[in-house]
């Protein structure tokens, strides 16, 4: 976890800087700031998942080793793939003998064959697929006529998906020329040609195919006509609920809607999205939808039973060992996570994919050995992936090589500009070498690539905290909190910018919101206590202090036993504690607290020892055997021994 450093943001040479990098977003964070009931985030009103039901696994298996051939015969590579291995996690059964297709029906996997000629057509343009010509493969499918495309629509996909792809590569080509990591200025020339084609056949009502409506959903989002593509992906996965791309570039758009909004306002596109997807609800297939989503929307608890109840049905998926450990990240569970992650490894040693949080948890958890084991493991698989390169820059980072953190996670970018965890792990180090304006340009190149993802939100908010610009901070720690309102961490650190900008009540309720929320690191209650110390609620302070002390299973009905070491917060508690009873004419309590103290270092161990002999408790200690007039050391070896 990153560590706050404070600076005096008027002497600081990049204070001026940093905040004219947001002058833009002081007026927003000026508009909904006025008010600490404004700052609070709405309820969600999306809908929670239902019980996960599935059919036998003898008709999910027919269901998928036929959608899976017609996915792999239109090269939809990664959601053939997706499916394969949902196949294969399904419970051994004898049952499930025999629900393959067959070779004869692979080679054409749809009820209806087209002509010879359409065929040998069909297969030369997938051969080009085979070996990435793109072009080549659009171009030896345009010696067929429209009426023959149109009568089977694998052959339009083919045609029409070759031109995408072959748009695209001309796109990633040139923007890898222009020396520039931001692709989506750069647009993809056959993308209007691909629409007009398949809005003729929308408008007439022949675009039913659930392959063509997937690209035709694909291509509108490519127009930036998101609405349409929105519209064109439900009818997609309406119409073939098997092609996992389809529900992930739909919930994509989803995302999008949401982050477009006013992050403080209640409204939102949710309830009215689920609407229109209660034909697709009719489908098993929902069911993954639903956790993805639930995990998008950082529910992880919702994600997580719907994960379970899915495992029950795919006991041996990696997918959704895979998932059910990103929850458990989320929830900063790192044990039950680590130990799913070992899980998927031992099952599938060569999958790579979401490793990268895995070297995140063993960085947290400091396991050096583990985390030099796995990068080994993964170099020697494929060193050339974004997994890979934040795997390998975690390792550097934990050994406090930071330059060559940063070296391994401008490689992750050099490799997929668009991977958001790279331009998050590129802040962090930034920040360790204390390069707050380099720290920005990275986080928020990662907002401008995922707005959905709370960690470049906070990371800003941490910059500009640092920086003394406590304005500038309370405003994408508010972004944060909007993505992650039931963090205890969020909550404090707005709680803190509210306390440094000398608003104190918005900071006592954030604090309060904190500790309800489950505050692990138990930094809420201390500050609310010195909130409220500092402006004379000493009532409120005390009731803060004796709850930490419940927390931190401190029992003042008992003496200490000595030699016991104490923390930072459990002194500041104990000396406030002490000073409080006294005045109340609680002796008895101030007596322990005051001999508790005397384990301590500092200032509040010299003042216990003022506290225990002008108020005669040594004289009261005498009663029990004790000599009154030993040396101070003598005094201090008796009450440490208690």
């Amino acid at each position: 976890m990153m560590l706050r450093h404070h600076h005096g943001s008027a002497q600081h040479p990049l204070a001026a800087q940093a905040a004219a990098n947001l002058t833009a977003m002081a007026g927003m964070a000026g508009a909904g700031g006025s008010s600490s009931s404004r700052m609070m985030p709405m309820e969600d009103d999306t809908r929670l998942p239902v019980a996960v039901q599935l059919p036998s696994p003898g008709q999910i298996l027919s269901e998928v080793s036929g959608a899976q051939a017609q996915l792999a015969f239109c090269s939809l590579n990664s959601s053939s793939q997706w499916l394969a291995e949902l196949a294969i996690s399904l419970p051994d059964s004898d049952d499930l003998v025999g629900d393959s297709p067959s070779s004869s029906s692979t080679s054409w996997p749809w009820p209806r064959r087209p002509p010879a000629r359409v065929e040998r057509r069909v297969a030369l343009a997938r051969a080009h697929f085979g070996v990435r010509e793109y072009g080549r493969a659009a171009q030896c499918l345009e010696a067929l006529t429209p009426q023959e495309l149109e009568s089977f629509p694998p052959a339009l996909f083919l045609r029409l998906y070759g031109l995408y792809l072959y748009g695209e590569k001309r796109r990633e080509e040139e923007s890898f020329q222009s020396n520039e990591c931001k692709e989506h200025r750069l647009g993809n020339p056959e993308l209007n040609g691909i629409e007009i084609t398949l809005a003729a056949l929308a408008e007439t009502g022949r675009l039913k195919d659930g392959l063509l409506l997937y690209l035709y959903g694909i291509v509108l989002k490519g127009l930036d006509r998101k609405a349409d593509a929105r519209q064109a992906l439900v009818k997609s996965v309406e119409a073939f609920p098997w092609n996992w791309s389809a529900w992930l570039d739909l919930m994509a758009l989803l995302v999008d809607s949401e982050a477009s909004l006013d992050p403080l306002s209640s409204s939102s596109s949710s309830s009215s999205f689920f609407a229109t997807l209660d034909a697709a609800r009719k489908h098993w297939m929902i069911h993954f939808f639903d956790g993805a989503w639930l995990l998008e929307q950082q529910k992880n608890e919702d994600s997580a039973s719907v994960y379970r109840q899915l495992r029950e049905g795919f006991p041996h998926s990696t997918y959704i060992a895979t998932q059910l450990a990103l929850c458990e990240y989320n929830l900063r569970n790192f044990d039950p996570a680590q130990a799913l992650f070992e899980e998927v490894i031992r099952q599938d040693p060569y999958k790579l994919s979401c490793l990268d949080t895995f070297s995140n948890i063993l960085y947290v958890k400091e396991q050096a050995v583990a985390l030099s084991h796995l990068a080994r493991q993964v170099i020697a698989i494929d060193k050339y992936t974004p997994e890979v390169c934040c795997i390998i820059g975690n390792y550097y980072s934990l050994k406090g090589e930071h330059e060559k953190s940063v070296t391994s996670f401008r490689r992750a970018l050099a490799l997929n500009s668009q991977f958001t965890p790279a331009w998050i792990l590129m802040g962090h180090e930034y920040m360790e070498m204390r390069n707050p304006s380099a720290a920005v340009e990275a986080y928020h190149s990662a907002v401008n690539v995922n707005q959905r993802d709370y960690r470049a939100w906070y990371g800003l908010g941490q910059t500009y905290e640092m920086l003394n610009l406590h304005f500038y901070a309370l405003f994408y720690y508010r972004r944060a909190l909007q993505l992650r309102p039931q963090d205890a961490r969020m909550w404090c650190a707005v709680a803190d910018c509210y306390d440094a900008m000398e608003r104190t009540a918005e900071a006592i309720n954030c604090y309060q919101r904190a500790q309800r929320w489950g505050d692990r690191e138990r930094v809420a209650l201390p500050r609310l206590a010195k909130v409220h110390a500092r402006i004379g609620q000493q009532k409120q302070a005390a009731a803060c202090y004796e709850k930490l002390l419940q927390e931190l299973d401190v029992d003042l009905s008992e003496l200490p036993v000595s030699g016991q070491s104490l923390h930072s917060d459990l002194v500041s508690a104990l000396h406030f504690l002490m000073i409080h009873y006294r005045d109340e004419g609680r002796l008895a309590e101030c007596e322990i607290c005051a001999t508790r103290l005397l384990d301590s270092s500092g200032a509040e161990k010299e003042e216990a020892k003022v506290v225990l002999m002008s108020s005669g408790l040594c004289a009261a200690q005498e009663e029990a055997g004790f000599r009154q007039n030993l040396p101070d050391e003598t005094c201090d070896e008796r009450f440490t021994r208690r």
